[in-house]
């Protein structure tokens, strides 16, 4: 897949290539967004591109009305996007000048000089200065447009609005239901302080690559690690650590891997949300922190997932 990152739409050049184009943020790319882009995907066939055409970051974050975090950050969305056999994605920045970009310039500058001839866009798409932009007005201009119904599972909206609660509330198998996969953030393994070493509870410390959103409660999760393309059950804990450290301003992300001895600093490792165990609490020793771990551990062990 190709990407391209643009920071000013005159670096858009002219082509020859036809396109059908997928339209949207796609935070999350949910069922409903496979919907839309597994389709703009088929339709295009022999001698189309297929194209992902969305922002660099939402017009929500821009203005300052929400945190930067994302169920799916970049890496992680191009990732979903070549599994979905998407030919190439365009980045637009959202800065000044495309935040008062007309939704008559996007179409002459955008779909039109990258040679879109048929798109594919959710019902409540809107583009353009203000969001005035709608697929009729692209419909209207000569290019064919496929608007997808919204999308319902138990008579809830898919929306990547939903997702984001689901995250926060650790309710993961919701999450799966609605997009096919479990939750997961990813990053390096950083050296920490080791002390899980000491009580026989080594733990594999991750730095994130990118802003993933995280789980509103601070505590242990029943998890699943990718490491060197081999998946393990794992145990993770989110939190400040308070047993150990005074540090109240550092949240850390830890994972005890089972069945696991290897050293893997440095490597890239994706941990995988399956199910909420426990909040962060402080244990009054080494000792009672060292027996929970056990308790965790065997939980872990004896779940089916």
């Amino acid at each position: 897949m190709e990407i391209f990152n643009i920071s000013d739409i005159s670096e858009i050049k002219e082509e020859n290539k036809k396109r059908v184009a997928a339209l949207g943020f796609f935070d999350g790319i949910h069922k409903a967004h496979q919907k839309i882009i597994g389709s703009a995907v088929e339709a295009a066939g022999k001698g189309f591109k297929s194209a992902v055409i969305t922002l660099d970051k939402s017009p929500k974050e821009y203005f300052g009305k929400t945190s930067e975090e994302s169920l799916t950050p970049t890496n992680k969305k191009n990732e979903l996007l070549t599994s979905l056999g998407v030919d190439e994605v365009y980045y637009l920045e959202f800065n000044e000048k495309l935040q008062n970009l007309s939704a008559k310039e996007f179409i002459n500058n955008i779909l039109k000089k990258l040679n879109v001839e048929k798109v594919f866009c959710g019902f409540d798409y809107r583009f353009g200065y203000k969001g005035l932009g709608t697929p009729d007005l692209i419909k209207d201009s000569g290019i064919e447009v496929i608007v997808q119904e919204k999308q319902k599972i138990d008579e809830e909206k898919i929306s990547t609005t939903v997702l984001i609660e689901f995250v926060r509330k650790g309710e993961f198998s919701k999450y799966k239901a609605y997009t096919g996969r479990f939750y997961s953030i990813s990053g390096l393994v950083v050296k920490g302080r080791q002390l899980g070493r000491t009580i026989n509870f080594p733990t594999a410390n991750l730095e994130l690559d990118d802003k993933y959103l995280l789980p509103d409660t601070n505590g242990v999760y029943i998890t699943k690690i990718k490491v060197n393309n081999n998946i393990y059950k794992s145990v993770t804990n989110i939190g400040y650590n308070p047993t150990v450290s005074d540090e109240k301003n550092k949240k850390f992300i830890e994972t005890h891997i089972l069945d696991f001895d290897e050293d893997i600093y440095g490597e890239k490792i994706e941990i995988y949300f399956y199910e909420f165990l426990r909040k962060e609490q402080k244990f009054e020793s080494f000792d009672h922190l060292k027996e929970q771990l056990k308790l965790d551990k065997k939980n872990c062990e004896e779940k089916d997932y």
